[in-house]
């Protein structure tokens, strides 16, 4: 095991993309500490694992070497090397199979992996700043099977953690070891079916439902309403049994918007949803879920009147987000969110897939590649989400639990985070979640 690590740029000055990778590598992945040198005599000079970053390899000098392709030294947001893949197994390729940011290698007649571009382009996920035909779905969010990682079938892995913890093995490098984690997460989105809600909004709903012949909601809202049944989605004591007999601490994100055509809260003014708020906030963590009106808005006053809201109610500072319908344009929703002071979200996961986004489980920093700077945001990582593993895969709820039992696996072996996202209506029983509440009660057996 290396004592400590070298890091020398030989393709010139250290920019802050470079600054940006090893930071990945070193602090988020690896966990040791390492130092750049500018001098070359002084890096040579230097003890422990020496690394160069391009230029040309170096055959007199114990050092390991990975080749330059150019993204990491400007300020581009592609690069021709992009569509050029290493030789599968060849030397300097960490982990197992080919990778893209080729670079030629004359002296061995082959293709080697600039795999520091390429965790450059999967961590910042540098491939959504580009459009292209069928990327992204009718609500403008990039879809999983448009994106590298699911065509060349690394979602299901955390695939960057994976070649990283490969390549640092095989130059005697042992990560620091961390402890697996399991994050349960819940998005309220609609915190009640038919509880807590205006006369107005309760007779209106009631005149929808006849005029659709709807006659199992009209009965079930009569029973909650006049005989006291229990609201189907007022979930929470059972969630929260749950998550304590697993020794587990959610974090509930709460939909405090204006109704509008996709965001249909409860009233976040009525006393039954302020008390929800309020009293999740005493036995769990929480956060704002931002609407899909605030991520249209021109500005953001409308995303801050919603985390004022959260904030006026439970009483608690607010820096933790999730996005509606995880709709985020990178990087201008990170922009956004680091303007009005949220320091984590949760949103990166996709819509149509489950796996690892940008092929990590465990934060880090997000990083503008248009400003060229990394932001005062920290990105949580999410594995899947109930609804993908339901309406988009079509899994049974057996299935479900098998899925999510290979991604924990995958997870474990890099000691990473499993972040799970559900939704309190989801374990209600109802409609399209009917057999559903089994694979919350059960999931945490199989990945904990």
């Amino acid at each position: 095991m290396a004592e400590s690590v070298s890091v020398w740029v030989a393709t010139g000055a250290v920019t802050p993309r470079h600054q940006y990778v090893a930071y990945i590598i070193f602090d988020v992945v690896i966990g040791c500490s390492f130092h750049w040198f500018e001098s070359h005599l002084q890096w040579e000079q230097s003890d422990g694992l020496k690394i160069q970053y391009g230029g040309e390899q170096q055959t007199d000098i114990d050092a390991v070497w990975i080749p330059a392709c150019g993204l990491l030294e400007g300020k581009e947001l592609d690069h021709p090397a992009r569509r050029t893949w290493s030789d599968a197994a060849g030397p300097g390729v960490p982990g197992i199979g080919r990778l893209p940011f080729g670079v030629a290698n004359s002296t061995a007649d082959r293709i080697d992996a600039d795999w520091w571009s390429w965790v450059f382009w999967m961590v910042t996920r540098l491939e959504e700043y580009h459009d292209s035909d069928n990327a992204y779905d009718s609500m403008g969010r990039f879809q999983g099977r448009a994106s590298m990682a699911y065509q060349e079938d690394w979602l299901k892995r955390p695939e960057v953690e994976v070649r990283i913890r490969a390549w640092a093995s095989s130059v005697f490098l042992r990560p620091t070891p961390l402890t697996y984690k399991v994050n349960p997460t819940i998005d309220v989105d609609s915190a009640f079916a038919y509880r807590h809600r205006s006369v107005m909004r309760t007779v209106g709903s009631t005149l929808k439902d006849l005029s659709a012949g709807s006659t199992v909601r009209l009965a079930e809202r009569f029973r909650v309403l006049i005989f006291g049944e229990p609201d189907p989605y007022d979930t929470y004591n059972w969630l929260e049994s749950i998550h304590e007999a697993f020794s587990l601490r959610a974090r509930y994100f709460f939909l405090l918007a204006d109704r509008g055509p996709y965001d249909k809260p409860v009233d976040w003014r009525q006393p039954g949803m302020k008390a929800l708020v309020q009293r999740l906030t005493q036995s769990s963590s929480t956060g704002i879920h931002p609407s899909v009106a605030s991520h249209s808005a021109s500005n953001v006053d409308r995303l801050k009147m919603e985390i004022r809201r959260l904030e006026r109610v439970s009483r608690t500072a607010v820096n933790h987000s999730r996005q509606h319908y995880l709709l985020q344009r990178i990087p201008e929703t990170w922009r956004r969110l680091e303007e009005v002071g949220i320091e984590h979200d949760y949103s990166l996961v996709y819509a149509d897939r489950i796996g690892f986004r940008a092929g990590m489980s465990r934060s880090f920093r997000a990083f503008d590649a248009v400003a060229n700077r990394p932001l005062k945001l920290t990105i949580h990582p999410v594995a899947a989400m109930d609804a993908t593993l339901n309406r988009y895969m079509g899994l049974s709820p057996e299935q479900a639990l098998d899925t999510l039992e290979n991604l924990a696996n995958e997870v474990k072996d890099v000691q990473g985070e499993l972040t799970l996202l559900w939704h309190n209506e989801t374990v209600s029983e109802c409609n399209e979640w009917r057999g559903w509440r089994s694979v919350y009660e059960q999931v945490f057996n199989r990945v904990c």
